[in-house]
C-alpha cells in the first residue's frame, strides 16, 4: 500500500506525456505560429492589409493577446473599418492593454461610426488622466473641438497648459477658447503663441488688437459678435459658435447676433433653422440677416430664395465683396456659368486690392474647368500677390499648375506651401499627386502617408488612403 501513492504520484506525472504520444496534436500551435509569422513580414513590408488579416488570424487563436487586439484596432481603421476598429480597441481595453494613443483611436472609430456621445466622454477622462505627454492632451482636445465639446476642450488644454506652459500651440488653443468668453484673459495666451509660432502671428496680432479695441463698447453683444466675426475668418467657427452665443445671450433682442449664429451652427455641422428664423423676425432689413439667411437657404437647396436674399443684402452695401462672390458661387451651383462669372467680375471690379474675389475667382475657374491657363492662372497668381506668404494661395497656385502640366513650377509652389504649414492634409495631397504624375511613387506615399497621418478631416483622410490604394501602395 506504501508503494501504492508514490506510483499513481509518478502516473499522474506521467500521464501527460504519455497521452501527448497517444492523441493527434492540435492544429492551433502550428497555425497560430504561421499567423504571427506573417503578421512580422507584413509588418516589415509596410502591407497593413496583409497584416490586417495574418493579425485576425492569429488573434481567433490567441485572443488573450491585448496589445495585438489594439494593433488590430489601429489597421482595422486605416483601412476604412470603423466599426471593426471600435470592438477590436474595446477588446483591448478589457484586456487593460489599451494605451492613452489607443483611446485617442478609438475616439476617431467612434467618431466616424457616428457614435460622438460615447467620443466626447471618452475625451473628456483626458482631463482627469495623471502622466501623460502634453502633446496627447493637445490631441485630444483638437479631437474634442471638432465635436463642438469646447468646455472640455478647454479643461483638456489647461491640462496641457500645466504640463508644458511654453508651448506655443497649446497657447494658442487656449487663447482661443478664452476670445470667445473670457476675451481678456486671452491675451496673454495669444501674445506667447504669437511670438512662439510665427505663422500663428498675424492671426494673433488681428485677434488681440480686436479684443482691445472692442473693450470700448464693454460687455455687449457687439463686442461678441465682433470677436465671433474675427474667429470666423479664421475659420475657427466652433469658438466663433461660442462667441454668438455669448453676444444673443447679453442682446436676446438683436437679430444680427441670431444670424451670426445660424451660420456658425451651420459650419458646424447643425441646422440653424431656429436662429435664422428668430433673426429674420427681429431685422427684416438688415445687410447681415439678408445675406446670412441667403447662404442658409443655399444650403438647403432653395437657390432661387437664396438668390433673393442675397441680393437684397447687395443692395443693402453695393461695395459689398461677398454678397457678390456668394451670388455667383449660388448660381455657378445652379449650373449658370456665364451668370456666375459677371458676378465675380463685379467682386474683383469692387475691391480689386482685396485677395478674397480674385481667390474666388480662381477657385470657379479650377473646379470647372474654365479659362484655367487665363482667367484661373492669372486669378490665382493676383490673390498670392495681394496675400504673400498664405500657404493656402500657394497651394492653389499649384494645383492650377499642376492642372495646366507646368509640374516644375507647381512643385516649387507645393514645396512652398508644405514648409510652411507641414501638417496640412490637402497640400500633402496635392504634392503627393504631382509626384505621381512625375513618376516618383516612393516619394508620392511618403506624403500620402503623412496625409492620412495629420488628416482631422475624414474625407480628406480617405481620399488620401484612396489614392495610396489605387497606386497599389503598401505600408
Amino acid at each position: 500500500m506504501r508503494l501504492l501513492k508514490p506510483f499513481l504520484t509518478g502516473l499522474i506525472i506521467l500521464l501527460p506525456i504519455g497521452t501527448a504520444f497517444i492523441l493527434p496534436l492540435s492544429a492551433h500551435p502550428t497555425k497560430l505560429v504561421e499567423a504571427r509569422l506573417q503578421v512580422f513580414a507584413a509588418n516589415q513590408q509596410m502591407d497593413e492589409t496583409a497584416e490586417l488579416s495574418a493579425l485576425e488570424t492569429e488573434l481567433s487563436f490567441a485572443p488573450w493577446q491585448g496589445e495585438e487586439w489594439q494593433r488590430l484596432g489601429r489597421l482595422r481603421l486605416n483601412n476604412g473599418k470603423p466599426l471593426g476598429a471600435v470592438d477590436a480597441f474595446d477588446q483591448a481595453a478589457s484586456l487593460g492593454a489599451l494605451t492613452t494613443e489607443g483611446k485617442l483611436w478609438l475616439t476617431d472609430a467612434l467618431i466616424t461610426t457616428g457614435d460622438a456621445e460615447r467620443a466626447k466622454a471618452l475625451l473628456r477622462e483626458f482631463s482627469r488622466v495623471e502622466n501623460v505627454d502634453a502633446f496627447v492632451f493637445l490631441q485630444a482636445a483638437m479631437t474634442q473641438r471638432s465635436l463642438n465639446d469646447t468646455y472640455g476642450a478647454l479643461a483638456t488644454l489647461l491640462k496641457a497648459y500645466a504640463i508644458d506652459p511654453l508651448n506655443g500651440e497649446i497657447n494658442y488653443q487656449i487663447g482661443l477658447q478664452f476670445a470667445a468668453v473670457e476675451p481678456d484673459k486671452a491675451l496673454p495666451f495669444l501674445e506667447t503663441a504669437g511670438n512662439l509660432i510665427p505663422t500663428r502671428q498675424a492671426d494673433c496680432d488681428s485677434l488681440t488688437r480686436l479684443i482691445n479695441d472692442s473693450g470700448e463698447v464693454g460687455e455687449t453683444s457687439l463686442r461678441y459678435q465682433l470677436i465671433g466675426q474675427e474667429l470666423a475668418t479664421m475659420e475657427e467657427w466652433d469658438v466663433a459658435q461660442r462667441a454668438f452665443t455669448k453676444a444673443t445671450a447679453l442682446d436676446a433682442a438683436d437679430g444680427v447676433a441670431w444670424a451670426l449664429l445660424a451660420e456658425a451652427a451651420q459650419q458646424n455641422g447643425e441646422d440653424g433653422e431656429q436662429f435664422i428664423t428668430k433673426s429674420q423676425e427681429l431685422a427684416p432689413n438688415a445687410e447681415l440677416v439678408n445675406g446670412l439667411s441667403g447662404l442658409y437657404y443655399r444650403r438647403q437647396g432653395k437657390n432661387e430664395l437664396a438668390i433673393e436674399y442675397l441680393q437684397k443684402a447687395a443692395d443693402a452695401n453695393p461695395r459689398a465683396v461677398v454678397w457678390e462672390i456668394e451670388m455667383a458661387t449660388t448660381l455657378d451651383g445652379m449650373g449658370d456659368r456665364a451668370s456666375a462669372l459677371i458676378h465675380f467680375q463685379n467682386a474683383v471690379d469692387i475691391d480689386p486690392q482685396n485677395y478674397l474675389p480674385w481667390r474666388a475667382l480662381a477657385v470657379f475657374s479650377l473646379t470647372r474647368s474654365y479659362e484655367v491657363e487665363t482667367i484661373g492662372l492669372t486669378a490665382a497668381k493676383m490673390a498670392l500677390q495681394l496675400n504673400p506668404g498664405s500657404p493656402a494661395l500657394m497651394d492653389l497656385l499649384g494645383t492650377m499648375l499642376m492642372k495646366i502640366g507646368k509640374l516644375d513650377e507647381a512643385l516649387t509652389y507645393f514645396l512652398q506651401a508644405d514648409e510652411i504649414d507641414p501638417q496640412q492634409t490637402a497640400i500633402l495631397i496635392h504634392l503627393g499627386q504631382l509626384y505621381l504624375a512625375q513618376g516618383e511613387k516612393e516619394k508620392a506615399f511618403e506624403v500620402l502617408r503623412q496625409a492620412v497621418e495629420y488628416a482631422r478631416d475624414s474625407r480628406l483622410r480617405e481620399m488620401a488612403s484612396s489614392i495610396l490604394k489605387e497606386n497599389n501602395a503598401t505600408k
